[in-house]
């Protein structure tokens, strides 16, 4: 079970890291006019795959024994 608490922390704690390193870059060029909604789910869903990656090498990275 503590196993899952911390799976589940990592997973929440890369998902916003990657979401505030994300947030560094200025999407304003980018950005259609009236495509706003459109962006914000693009970057809610590269922001999981990105935490989703991150925290999976986090997991596997500690779980290797030497």
């Amino acid at each position: 079970m503590s196993y899952q608490i911390i799976k589940l922390f990592v997973y929440v704690i890369s998902v916003m890291l990657s979401m505030w390193s994300l947030s560094c870059f200025n999407y304003d060029n980018i950005i259609h006019k009236g495509k706003v909604r459109e962006f914000y789910l693009f970057f809610l869903i590269i922001s999981l795959s990105l935490g989703y990656l991150l925290g999976s090498f986090i997991l596997e990275f500690a779980t290797i024994h030497f």
